[in-house]
């Protein structure tokens, strides 16, 4: 993490050598380089343009911010009202984007939470020569810290499956269920990734099986409780609750291949539910709530679909594990735990 010194408004008689940087309006005669901040708000270093500066004060704002992602080598941010959580989604947003993010911080109490935001930071901190002192502290606390990086997984053709072994199956009553209606056709051995924890989602197969009793819906996938994450298109989680026409989720087979299929339609209904929980060799566990039906099914370790009412204790089904936790759906390198 860096820091530089605001100078936008006032210069201070003494520079630091502990600083990396000076963010100012005009070239400032120090052997500290400079980044000038133009009246069009960009950033420039060495007459080339490295970013720009965003004022976040809602939420049209954010998104332009969220937009730069990806095409800037730096943004910097300044927040008016709400600081923490603008400054949260963003570092989310930018990791393994090569855009860095710098944020202006106006008081005490921001330097150590900015810097550690979701237990990454921004790459930034901008601050005033009374901030000077608590920042330089802030900076060897990450450099402490820096050696804890988890890898963010980035492979969208395959999808690493695992098996959990069935710890318990509960009844939950009546509750909000989500049908998943896509606009294509679902293959056996296909279907999406849900569950109640981010870190272990289990393989619910599509209804494309035959029955007697009740028609296929090759298109569908009953994902469960409205609590419930479903990995999306590109690798983040969303809430079925949240879900909706045009939203691109994951569909994954039995094998780990896996696709991108568009919502059509979501089905909202009430219905009994039960409780599937399962824990894997290493000992992470997870559980998923669907609705007790006979055609909604996972997999077990044969790749054979089975219903969830079939299901018993210590059967070992298909999950997907992740060492990544999660913001907004978007996986970070910081730790949370859900139970």
């Amino acid at each position: 993490m860096e820091i530089w010194l605001n100078c936008i408004d006032i210069v201070p008689e003494n520079i630091s050598k502990n600083i990396d940087k000076i963010l100012s309006k005009k070239i400032i005669d120090s052997p500290i380089e400079n980044i000038i901040l133009t009246d069009d708000l960009k950033l420039e270093q060495n007459r080339k343009t490295i970013g720009k500066i965003v004022n976040i004060s809602n939420k049209k704002e954010q998104e332009y911010a969220l937009s730069l992602i990806g095409s800037v080598n730096w943004i910097l941010i300044k927040c008016d009202n709400w600081k923490m959580i603008p400054c949260e989604n963003l570092i989310a947003a930018a990791e393994s984007s090569g855009t860095k993010l710098a944020a202006i911080v106006e008081n005490k109490l921001e330097v150590p939470a900015i810097a550690f935001a979701l237990e990454i930071g921004v790459d930034a901190l901008v601050v005033t020569q009374k901030l000077l002192d608590i920042a330089i502290i802030t900076k060897l606390q990450r450099l402490e810290e820096k050696d804890f990086k988890i890898p963010i997984n980035d492979d969208f053709s395959s999808i690493n499956l695992e098996f959990g072994t069935i710890t318990g199956i509960e009844s939950q009553g009546i509750g909000d269920r989500v049908c998943i209606d896509t606009i294509s056709f679902l293959e056996k051995g296909e279907g999406m990734l849900c569950g109640s924890f981010a870190k272990s989602l289990a393989l619910v197969h599509a209804e494309t099986l035959e029955s007697e009793f009740v028609p296929t819906r090759p298109f569908r996938v009953n994902a469960g409780g409205i609590h419930s994450y479903i990995m999306m298109g590109d690798l983040s989680t969303c809430y079925l609750s949240e879900l909706k026409s045009g939203d691109e989720v994951l569909i994954v087979n039995e094998k780990g291949d896996s696709r991108i299929a568009t919502i059509g339609r979501i089905k909202l209904e009430k219905r009994p539910l039960i409780k599937i929980k399962w824990i894997t060799d290493k000992g992470i566990k997870g559980n998923l709530i669907l609705q007790q039906a006979e055609t909604v099914r996972l997999i077990k370790k044969d790749l054979i679909p089975i219903s969830i009412t079939e299901i018993i204790n210590n059967m070992e089904i298909i999950i997907h594990n992740s060492i990544q936790s999660r913001h907004v759906g978007t996986p970070i390198r910081a730790f949370s735990q859900e139970y």
